[in-house]
């Protein structure tokens, strides 16, 4: 259900009605884009790709929830800025270890 509100908000956020969302990447009814956001359909991970591609969206970017922890709200935070302020912003944080690796 989490996936269905995430395309659905960023369905919105995109300026998009589910008709012409489902027209334009090609699912085939909007009806079964309207089950995918309320949760009653499973979309497969090539429904996620075309869904993602149209929404000129990352996958991740749909099975993200921002309001779930603070990692995923800045993964949400960082889908907007360009390629440059990602690389800027990298080499800002610090690599991290795995947590086998953690004390």
């Amino acid at each position: 259900m989490a996936i269905g509100r995430r395309i659905r908000a960023l369905r919105r956020e995109a300026g998009l009605t589910q008709e012409k969302l489902a027209y334009e990447s090609d699912l085939g009814s909007k009806g079964y884009l309207s089950d995918i956001e309320k949760g009653l359909a499973l979309p497969t991970v090539k429904t996620l790709r075309v869904l993602a591609e149209r929404l000129d969206v990352l996958v991740l970017d749909l099975v993200t929830d921002p309001e779930a922890d603070p990692r995923q709200k800045l993964i949400d935070r960082t889908r907007g800025l360009t390629r440059g302020t990602l690389r800027k912003l990298l080499r800002q944080v610090p690599a991290t270890t795995s947590r086998r690796d953690a004390p």
